[in-house]
């Protein structure tokens, strides 16, 4: 049985009174100029067993929270590659080059509404990437974004041309409605679906025989999603490479 959860957490404003900081701040946890007493909302882990990957890869918060990344192995940095205008997150410490090691802590107070966009600068061709999504209410979370698949993008594509992604699915979500089937066209060898999150009464497996079981070109897998919420499944053999996927279904 898979377990479900939901991986992009809405926590209650909290974070910027705790930290005694202006609006906006952010703070190197551990260094000289910090407060080693602030206390996160969120948590995301850099690096996870050496994979390279932020975990969860997007979250969604409320104005105020504060969210901490955690290193778990070396040489990464946070680069901020998009943010809503009249914020001002800076990313990690120094220049881009700069890199930082297991155990570093850094955090950041979000107060502006919007999507953020950010990656580890040595491994962003990796797929290391992540977003912050400043929403007014928990309801924004199960919103797709503005640049979502629909069902006329169906079917999903697995390694096109030899990337390592689903097309739709890595770069666009897919947003589909509830009774939806949808169908997944291996286009090269050695991929699989393992799903990681789904919503509660859901029973997606992924395809057949778990996580060690691969496919190549020309396997066709489908399922009908008939309950509401976030799915987010990878293929194990490239995971750390990026090849993740979500699908929004709605009501």
């Amino acid at each position: 049985m898979t377990q479900n959860h939901n991986r992009r957490t809405v926590l209650k404003t909290t974070g910027a009174l705790a930290l005694g900081t202006s609006f906006g701040g952010c703070l190197a946890l551990g260094q000289p100029d910090s407060n080693d007493d602030a206390e996160a909302d969120v948590t995301v882990t850099v690096g996870r067993n050496g994979n390279l990957r932020f975990e969860p890869r997007d979250v969604t918060v409320l104005p105020g929270t504060t969210v901490e990344w955690v290193w778990d192995s070396d040489t990464h940095n946070i680069y901020v590659d998009d943010q809503p205008e009249g914020a001002n997150w800076q990313g990690t410490p120094g220049k881009v080059s700069k890199l930082y090691d297991d155990g570093y802590r850094y955090a950041h107070t979000f107060d502006v509404l919007g999507r953020y966009e950010y990656y580890c600068a040595p491994h962003k061709a990796a797929g290391a990437t992540g977003t912050v999504t400043v929403a007014e209410s928990k309801d924004d979370d199960a919103k797709p974004p503005e640049n979502r698949a629909t069902k006329a993008d169906l079917p999903v594509e697995v390694g096109p041309d030899g990337n390592l992604e689903f097309a739709p699915g890595t770069d666009r979500p897919l947003a589909v409605p509830v009774g939806t089937e949808v169908t997944f066209v291996w286009k090269s060898d050695g991929n699989n679906l393992v799903v990681d999150e789904q919503p509660d009464g859901a029973n997606w497996r992924g395809t057949p025989g778990g996580p060690s079981s691969l496919y190549d070109e020309g396997y066709e897998y489908s399922h009908t999603f008939d309950v509401p919420g976030i799915y987010e499944f990878h293929s194990a053999p490239h995971e750390s490479a990026g090849m993740v996927g979500k699908i929004y279904v709605t009501e």
